[in-house]
């Protein structure tokens, strides 16, 4: 049951259900929402009421230097890593669940791996 009253569900509802939480307005009147998924990956939505921009940030700083590793930039703590591009999609939170499993798909990284 969605949190209206026990009609059916809203495409809100169905982003809290994924874990999103609005964030307030964007620079471009959309409406955001953030889903932290862990301590580094963050998902961003913008909805425009007739369709979602869906982007994200990792804290590459912060996850190589819990690791012990270092990159050649003297403040690690700003390394952000972001898609080229974001995605624009349908508001249809299963097309959205698509994409955020894609991104996770393509975020597993081997760096031992010999094919790289």
């Amino acid at each position: 049951m969605g949190s209206n009253g026990g009609g059916p569900q809203t495409f809100d509802d169905e982003l809290e259900a994924l874990g999103f939480r609005p964030q307030g307005v964007s620079r471009r009147g959309g409406r955001m929402w953030t889903l932290p998924f862990n301590r580094f990956l963050t998902f961003m939505l913008h909805d425009y009421h007739d369709a979602i921009v869906l982007t994200w940030s990792f804290s590459l700083g912060d996850y190589l230097l819990e690791r012990g590793w270092q990159v050649s930039t003297t403040d690690t703590s700003t390394t952000e890593l972001y898609p080229q591009h974001d995605v624009r999609l349908p508001l249809d939170v299963t097309a959205l669940h698509g994409e955020i499993t894609r991104v996770l798909t393509t975020l597993r990284l081997d760096l031992g791996d010999p094919a790289l």
